[in-house]
């Protein structure tokens, strides 16, 4: 569970550091023509990103059932 905390982290900040480079890019007119594909790559990491919480939720929901089970299980 760490590790997919970490995994997201991760990917938020390289999301936010792709944010930053676009915006850059854009906002000083150095925009090479490459703003299109920049900003193609930025919606699928942050799709990317979206799925990958989801799933974090979720692992994190069934880990919390389990260990409850396994809570109940031992006190009974």
């Amino acid at each position: 569970m760490a590790q997919l905390n970490q995994a997201t982290k991760r990917l938020q900040e390289a999301l936010d550091r792709l944010e930053r480079a676009v915006d850059a890019r854009v906002g000083n007119g150095t925009d090479s023509g490459d703003g299109p594909e920049l900003r193609a790559a930025l919606a699928a990491a942050q799709k990317q990103n979206a799925a990958l919480q989801k799933a974090a939720k979720a692992v994190a929901t069934r880990l919390d059932s389990s260990i409850a089970r396994f809570k109940s299980a031992l006190e009974a």
